[in-house]
């Protein structure tokens, strides 16, 4: 390797006397100065990884994957001898010097965004080599007496993220009971997960914000406020972290409904949607695993993915598109920043075209673009609503080839949260 001269300046005083010391020992300067720079280095850089990489990512996105401190940049920078750290190339492959490789993910989680809700469609991920997440939903009552689970081994064991949401029942049944019944709701919680392996993943309840999820339906039902869904999600989560081998499991409340104002209470009089899901994170506050969001579109149109269109009044303040997500997450508390996130569900107001659009290829984009900034908390999955189509459900992508065709069309990139 041939030499490398630097430069590097030196107070007067400090400059003369190392001259003359080095000619009072007989040496140059510059072999001095090589040797002690030698011995100042040890073996620091000799051991690195290799990283590849992919599109969307920097080098303060990089360095923060492999030494979580995104001002670590300029490392990989002068080890790459990068001329200008903003351009990167995909494909491009950088050595990071002195980097713990990334630990492999616990079996059941994915590294990929992709993901579809519900079993049937995960063969499309497997064709791509992109297994992302599978969701899936499970009416399970409040019969603390029933032991009834369900195996998802066989989506962890292929490599699959498997995400399972608890609901009490669907309709009228209420995604959770009568508020009477919380403690006999979170003991059948604990009994399904622990006969359901292959999941550690549990989101419990669904868009509690809604009148069509109380108990006793939208007319009479029992309105789920904050303090209600919180004293809910408190008792499943101590109820299924109590359970032998799933101390450590995530369990993580229901998302809330966007756009929705069917549940006003006296500290949120207009029923926003993003109060009643600050309310709830703020209630919960250190017994969370991690956050649920669902982000919807009011068209096909992919050109409205990015739009920054804004409600009506009194909600001008609140985006009206896809983008409704970003209103989520800068309402996360700064102390909750380090959880991860999962969209749980997207799709459009209106039922899938059966075209390819484009659509769903610019969403996976937009999430992309919102990870590639090392500053903002991941989303870890943008899952699709919904592969099976079920009575009274206009939402399902299976037999859409247009739409399968716009999916896989998204599989062929690299969309990563981590590696």
């Amino acid at each position: 390797m041939p030499d490398r001269t630097l430069q590097f300046s030196l107070d007067e005083s400090i400059a003369r006397r190392a001259r003359a010391r080095a000619a009072f020992l007989g040496e140059s300067l510059d072999t001095i100065l090589q040797r002690s720079v030698t011995a100042w280095l040890g073996d620091w850089g000799l051991r690195f990884v290799e990283h590849t990489v992919k599109a969307g990512e920097t080098l303060s996105l990089i360095a923060r994957m492999y030494y979580q401190d995104g001002t670590k940049a300029s490392v990989i920078a002068a080890f790459n001898d990068l001329e200008n750290p903003n351009l990167l190339r995909v494909g491009q492959v950088l050595r990071i010097p002195e980097a713990a490789p990334l630990q492999p993910l616990p079996k059941g989680e994915s590294p990929y965004l992709f993901g579809l809700h519900d079993r049937g469609g995960e063969y499309l991920m497997a064709w791509a080599g992109r297994k992302g997440w599978v969701l899936c939903t499970e009416e399970i009552g409040a019969n603390r007496n029933d032991w009834t689970g369900r195996s998802y081994a066989d989506l962890a064991e292929a490599g699959y993220g498997v995400i399972v949401r608890l609901n009490h029942g669907y309709g009228a049944k209420g995604t959770l009971p009568y508020s009477q019944y919380y403690t006999d709701f979170a003991i059948r919680c604990g009994n399904f997960v622990e006969r359901s392996p292959g999941c550690h993943i549990w989101i419990i309840g669904n868009e509690m914000n809604l009148a069509v999820e109380r108990p006793g339906g939208p007319a009479n039902g029992e309105w789920i406020t904050p303090e209600k869904y919180i004293r809910a999600f408190r008792a499943c989560r101590q109820e299924i972290r109590r359970r032998p081998g799933h101390a450590d499991d995530q369990v993580i409340p229901g998302a809330v409904g966007p756009w929705n104002i069917q549940t006003p209470y006296p500290a949120n009089p207009s029923g926003d949607w993003i109060i009643y899901f600050r309310d709830i994170l703020q209630g919960l506050e250190g017994e969370l695993d991690g956050i649920a969001l669902h982000t919807y579109a009011r068209d096909s149109n992919p050109a409205n993915i990015v739009s920054e269109l804004k409600m009506d009044p009194p909600f001008q303040h609140r985006r009206k598109m896809f983008r409704t997500y970003i209103d989520f997450m800068e309402a996360i508390p700064a102390s909750l920043r380090n959880l991860p996130v999962y969209i749980t569900e997207t799709n459009q107001n209106i039922p899938w075209d059966n075209a390819n659009r484009g659509w769903i290829q610019q969403a996976y984009a937009e999430i992309n673009r919102w990870n590639s900034d090392p500053t903002r908390q991941k989303i870890r999955a943008l899952i699709l609503y919904r592969w099976e189509q079920y009575p009274g459900d206009i939402w399902y992508i299976r037999g859409k080839n247009g739409v399968i065709e716009d999916f896989r069309a998204a599989l062929q990139y690299d969309y990563r949260w981590y590696g």
